[in-house]
């Protein structure tokens, strides 16, 4: 789930909700002119599912220990290791190479919360272990479809590692709309033309669920939809069963985001 703080309402995104915004951004990447996405179909099937794990915990959601809504950046670890098992595990069902991709986008958010979050050395040794099986189960993966007749080329060279950027890329623009008020920032090594080329791009507010970007890697401006729970702002609730009782009461209601260029 993901929480996010507006004045007049505390809003609660499911992370599938998220995911749909990130495959609608991928449906229409064309990076700086006419970048062909390769292969098309299984990129785009990971940018949809890559959250599929969270749909469980999403249907039981859990409390902060001040009461509020769980984002889904406050999950404990045995949580979040089978949240993402299950969703790679519903993406490789589909597809092999998706489920290769949303497994390496796993083990590389797993790399960066091990370079610069100071998380106890417990638990750093369990997440080394975690990211060491997931590769093992890549490294595995990636030697059998090495002479796949479709997927051979896109893991081979530079294709896996432009093509983990891409879903990289996706995942973080839906969440920088999804979770508050963008902030102004330059993304870099984005995938944006033929061959691997890469580049930066401005992410800049344009208003309170507007995302303005510079370069425009998209083919068209955007507005997207995700329907979500609203709450009083700031809520915090004695338990579970009070936080499922107030959902259930909030009901779902649609917030929309948009995407566009900087200079119109």
């Amino acid at each position: 789930m993901i929480r996010r703080e507006e004045p007049e309402a505390t809003w609660l995104i499911h992370q599938g909700a998220h995911a749909a915004i990130a495959g609608q951004i991928a449906v229409h990447w064309i990076g700086g002119g006419q970048m062909v996405l390769d292969p098309r179909e299984e990129l785009l099937l990971a940018a949809h599912n890559h959250d599929a794990g969270w749909v469980a915990a999403d249907q039981s959601p859990h409390l902060t220990p001040n009461g509020q809504p769980r984002n889904f950046t406050e999950m404990d670890l045995d949580q979040h290791f089978s949240i993402w098992r299950a969703s790679v595990a519903s993406v490789f069902m589909q597809n092999r190479y998706a489920g290769l991709l949303t497994s390496l986008h796993s083990t590389a958010l797993y790399d960066l919360r091990l370079r610069f979050l100071d998380d106890p050395e417990a638990e750093r040794a369990r997440i080394r272990a975690y990211v060491d099986e997931a590769k093992a189960w890549q490294s595995a993966l990636i030697a059998a479809l090495h002479d796949h007749p479709r997927y051979g080329a896109a893991v081979t060279g530079g294709a896996l590692g432009t093509n983990l950027r891409l879903l990289q890329v996706w995942d973080y623009l839906s969440l920088m709309l999804c979770m508050s008020t963008v902030h102004e920032q330059v993304l870099d090594d984005v995938p944006l033309g033929e061959n691997g080329a890469r580049g930066e791009i401005r992410l800049l507010p344009g208003g309170p669920r507007v995302m303005l970007l510079d370069p425009y890697p998209l083919d068209a401006p955007l507005t997207l939809w995700a329907d979500a729970h609203p709450l009083p702002a700031g809520s915090t609730f004695a338990d579970e069963d009070a936080l499922r009782a107030a959902l259930e009461r909030a009901g779902y209601a649609p917030r929309t985001f948009e995407i566009a260029p900087l200079h119109g």
